[in-house]
């Protein structure tokens, strides 16, 4: 039998999603051991997050949940899990109190009261910022070496610096710098995982009644992006492995531009033409990312962007007002001073950015995968927007379905015995491991990396078309072929050899369900195909390995709550609005 760590609930990944897990396992009574590829307080994507929306928080008293959930599930197109929207949107007002009662803050206004504002795609005004409190303030950096994070945004680290508080406040097991390899697999169920440990370069066995995945995305694919640097893929390719269902994994969500547009930036192309309005927008801060960024990359893609792929903003008119200037715009003002430009007088070289990828490891409302044993919370799980989000949800998923992972994992092992490892399982994981690494090899995990992110960008970009698609599976392929083994000098570059082959993974997902979704819908743009189509693509892509090969199928969602108005070609990329059954 191999030597192995043993627990009850192994989480991986320490986001908001892992951390939340975590702490409501623990409370459950279970022991429970947190896998961290990086540093507690410094890895994760939640650490990213911006803005933030809940039903009932001092916003319209006319709010609901059903209009919540109206507007989450026709933005998505309608391809949203129903259930797990309206499981979402119920349970964030009790998750967003407990972190007030944990220390947080918010922006307010002069009055005191919590500020909110109307964010596009929100037919209410239900959007807030999270604040750090000085009691927590920075408490992110006790975790690891002691440091603050490396990225993030206000409003993100705030959130960080109080689970992590949490977390530390509880009796739990933390393996940083380790990397998940392979989950491990006895009697068809899910009873641990292997990880590499980065600094001495060797594997650790962990050996567990249930499996939290908590990894975040996979928009590491892609260059430029706004995700942290650990969005590998890590969770989906594992899960993948050991037999569990994707979902909508075609489907990623891009921003338009690379520094934020506060109200008054003009969007300018190569012609000096303001360009927005030719596709229908008048002011960009009222619409959502979508429109937008599908405007930006029609610009650039029809010879009206800069040799650069950008165009340009006009951020002059932000700063010509007098009065106070929303939170974000001095850290703008600051990242473009940092680069030698002055956005009080210069034009600003700007392109579309990668974003969140939607897609994830399906999930039930336990947060149960169709794997026994696994479970997976925000990011990395599937199936609740459909093709799209408006903004604010995603720090929410990481509150609710980190507990809800937690809670439902730490009892469904109360009374359960340990299981046992099946050695050639482990064993198999090793000489992948091992197999990774050779002498010969052509490329080092570095130079793999780089050509998978320009291979996204030239083929998988922004708006797709099957010619680029098929193009980029040739791409990937040839990638593949090339990067059976890497030159590494250490185990953090062991580690990046495993997230390339993640990558690698994800990107060959995302491409051929593209090639399969002939239709635009939400964030998900064909060229050759610009219109939303009911009748033919009212559904989901479900992705799984099957006697060693992928699987695809399409499955329909139950319109359980919310159901389209819209006819089979409705214009894709804005909300199409729907009605409560």
């Amino acid at each position: 039998m191999s030597d192995a760590i043993t627990t009850d609930v192994l989480v991986i990944g320490a986001g908001g999603a892992g951390c939340r897990a975590a702490i409501e396992a623990a409370e459950q009574g279970a022991r429970v051991t947190m896998l961290i590829k990086g540093r507690l307080g410094n890895s994760g994507c939640t650490l990213n997050v911006g803005t933030s929306c809940v039903v009932g928080l001092g916003g319209d008293r006319s709010d609901s949940i059903d209009a919540s959930l109206r507007d989450l599930i026709s933005y998505g197109g309608y391809l949203g899990d129903q259930e797990l929207a309206r499981i979402l949107i119920t349970e964030t007002a009790d998750r967003v109190r407990e972190m007030e009662e944990w220390g947080i803050d918010f922006e307010r206004n002069a009055d005191g009261s919590i500020a909110m504002y109307h964010a596009a795609a929100h037919s209410h005004k239900r959007n807030f910022t999270f604040k750090s409190s000085a009691v927590v303030e920075n408490a992110a950096g006790v975790g690891g070496a002691g440091a603050g994070p490396e990225y993030g945004s206000p409003p993100g680290m705030a959130m960080m610096d109080i689970l992590v508080q949490q977390v530390l406040g509880r009796d739990i097991d933390i393996l940083e710098d380790h990397v998940l390899v392979d989950l491990v697999k006895a009697d068809g169920r899910v009873v641990g995982a292997t990880a590499l440990d980065m600094k001495s370069d060797r594997l650790t066995v962990i050996n567990a009644k249930a499996v939290i995945l908590a990894t975040g995305t996979y928009s590491q694919i892609f260059e430029p992006t706004t995700v942290s640097p650990g969005e590998s893929g890590d969770g989906h390719a594992a899960a993948y492995r050991a037999g569990a269902e994707l979902i909508d994994m075609e489907a990623a969500q891009f921003v338009a531009t690379s520094t934020g547009a506060p109200t008054g930036t003009v969007f300018l192309n190569t012609k000096g033409e303001a360009f927005l309005p030719r596709y229908g927008i008048e002011g960009h801060t009222s619409i959502p990312k979508e429109p937008l960024v599908y405007a930006v990359a029609r610009e650039i893609m029809e010879g009206r962007g800069t040799p650069n792929g950008s165009i340009y903003l006009d951020l002059r008119p932000v700063f010509a007002g007098a009065g106070p200037k929303p939170w974000y715009v001095p850290i703008i003002e600051k990242r473009l001073n940092d680069a030698g430009i002055d956005p009080r007088k210069d034009l600003v070289e700007s392109y579309p950015r990668s974003h969140t990828a939607i897609g994830g490891v399906r999930i039930n409302a336990r947060c149960e995968t169709s794997a026994p044993g696994l479970y997976a919370a925000g990011a990395v799980a599937g199936g609740l927007y459909g093709v799209a989000r408006p903004e604010g949800y995603t720090s929410m998923i990481t509150l609710v379905y980190g507990r809800r992972a937690g809670l439902h994992a730490a009892q469904a092992v109360q009374n359960m015995a340990p299981p046992k490892l099946d050695d050639a399982a482990v064993d198999a994981s090793r000489r992948r491991v091992s197999r990774i690494v050779g002498t010969a090899a052509r490329l080092t995990p570095d130079e793999a990396i780089k050509q998978i992110k320009s291979a996204t960008y030239k083929y998988a970009w922004v708006i797709k078309d099957e010619r680029g698609l098929r193009q980029g599976l040739q791409e990937m392929r040839r990638i593949a072929d090339a990067s059976k083994t890497f030159k590494v000098a250490d185990g953090y570059e062991h580690a990046k050899a495993l997230e390339a082959h993640n990558m690698l993974l994800s990107a060959e997902l995302l491409i051929l369900g593209s090639l399969e979704r002939k239709e635009s819908r939400g964030a998900f743009f064909r060229h050759d195909y610009p219109k939303m189509d009911n009748a033919n693509w009212l559904k989901n892509i479900v992705y799984s390995q099957v006697n060693g090969q992928l699987a695809m199928r399409t499955s329909t969602p139950e319109m359980k709550y919310v159901k389209p108005l819209d006819g089979p070609h409705a214009p894709a990329g804005r909300g199409f609005g729907g009605e409560v059954v």
